[in-house]
């Protein structure tokens, strides 16, 4: 299997989090670390394609969790670029 790219994990991110996701999702469904998915989702924030909010306490667990939400500017780069690299 090849390895993919910081850029396509960052592009998988983007399309996912179209509905609000939290880290723990993100990395199940894109088949990476939870350590790779959070350093990602933290550059995307700055670049304000993502927004990620801090929940107090999760319903299951009790634990604090973040939840992801892909931006405006985020779907508009998406819809922009289908196939280019960010």
């Amino acid at each position: 299997m090849k390895k993919r790219t910081s850029f396509e994990i960052k592009k998988n991110i983007l399309e996912l989090c179209k509905s609000e996701k939290t880290l723990a999702e993100l990395e199940r469904k894109i088949n990476t670390n939870f350590n790779t998915i959070k350093s990602n989702c933290k550059e995307l924030e700055k670049f304000n394609f993502l927004k990620i909010k801090k929940e107090k306490q999760h319903k299951k667990n009790g634990k604090p969790f973040f939840k992801i939400k892909t931006t405006e500017q985020g779907l508009n780069f998406i819809k922009t670029n289908p196939s280019s690299k960010l």
